[in-house]
């Protein structure tokens, strides 16, 4: 607990609300990440390995122990909790890719051809897989798979007569020079991702959700119609619908901590409180005085009614920056007044104001 109590410390709060048993998965599961990001992979190895007695339904803490396990260069390990993973998840890429890499380092090259294929069922642009996929067919003097075929960015001319449509604002000849390309190509996600990005400069975004929830429909986890549907849905206020897209963008990534502030920030628009300060906690737990972190926390807080917490937060978050605290000191003036502290709440909130800022205009 030496970190999660740190973190509090840093932060002002007395109590934590989760309860104990989560409280040590989320403990043990940041450390782990903390531990893999410095190189550590023997201790966070056993950090994720303790996760999975605690949460042992969850997928990710058996993939990353997957990937430790490839980091240590024990093959067998790897499969078996990658296999785990793919068990509790078919839809979960990483622990595909991780059981394709202990096959072959197994030297079961055709067995790890064959996780590779499924990797890129649900990701064609998992380059890892592309690239060993190749280098095990070559070795079986096999024929190569050519996944390349249909990318819209290999027509030049095509190209660059769409990015001129674009600049004279031709969004109809751009579009119909697009949907050519589809018609030809009716598999390959590269030209729903570029009539999506037409549809987004016509401010349509309904009809870009339409080409996102195409490309997912045949690539559960291709990671940009992911990332750019999470922020039309984020957008449109459908913040349910964006969790569910960065939880898999986040998966990919592990390391990725802008996903995760995405992610935090998602679970309390979507009223996951709980979700959502378990996310800051951890991000906390790398970057103890991060001002979105902090002021994060601090908004779940007082979105949830924890409002001596949500001021434990903000305090921290304006002693770290002092010169970009107008809108913490009015959210800070709205947990006092919830508390009865009128005249906190009354200086709080003139301070911000002097500062500058409208909380109309944000």
């Amino acid at each position: 607990m030496r970190s999660i109590v740190l973190v509090l410390f840093l932060a002002g709060l007395a109590t934590s609300l989760q309860p104990a048993y989560a409280e040590k998965f989320d403990d043990v599961f940041f450390d782990g990440l903390i531990l893999k990001s410095r190189r550590q992979y023997k201790k966070a190895l056993e950090s994720f390995q303790q996760a999975e007695k605690l949460h042992p339904k969850d997928p990710e803490p058996w993939a990353i122990e997957s990937l430790l396990h490839l980091k240590l260069m024990d093959y067998k390990a790897a499969e078996i909790a990658a296999r785990k993973a793919i068990a509790l998840d078919k839809e979960y890429e990483q622990p595909l890719q991780y059981l394709a890499n202990a096959l072959m380092g197994q030297q079961k090259l055709k067995e790890g051809i064959a996780e590779c294929k499924k990797c890129l069922a649900l990701n064609p642009q998992n380059d890892w897989s592309k690239r060993f996929m190749r280098i095990a067919q070559s070795k079986l003097r096999i024929p190569v798979t050519d996944i390349f075929e249909g990318q819209i960015t290999e027509d030049r001319p095509a190209m660059e007569l769409i990015a001129k449509y674009l600049q004279d604002q031709k969004y109809d000849d751009a579009i119909k020079l697009i949907n050519k390309h589809i018609a030809k190509y009716p598999t390959n996600a590269s030209g729903y991702l570029k009539r999506a990005y037409v549809y987004e400069v016509m401010r349509r975004r309904d009809l870009a959700i339409k080409d996102y929830d195409k490309i997912l429909s045949m690539y559960p986890c291709e990671e940009d119609a992911l990332d750019l549907r999470s922020q039309a849905y984020q957008a449109n206020k459908q913040a349910g619908k964006t969790v569910k897209d960065l939880i898999k963008l986040v998966r990919n990534d592990t390391d990725h901590w802008n996903s995760r502030f995405r992610l935090a920030f998602a679970y309390m628009e979507a009223g996951n409180y709980k979700a959502s300060k378990r996310e800051y906690t951890g991000l906390l737990k790398v970057y103890p005085n991060s001002i979105e972190g902090l002021t994060g926390r601090g908004a779940a807080h007082l979105r949830a009614g924890e409002y001596k917490e949500s001021v434990a937060d903000y305090t921290q978050a304006i002693k770290c920056d002092p010169d970009r605290s107008a809108s913490m000191h009015y959210k800070r003036g709205l947990a006092y007044e919830k508390l009865g502290e009128r005249k906190k709440a009354a200086e709080d909130i003139a301070l911000s104001k002097k500062m500058g800022y409208d909380p109309k205009e944000f």
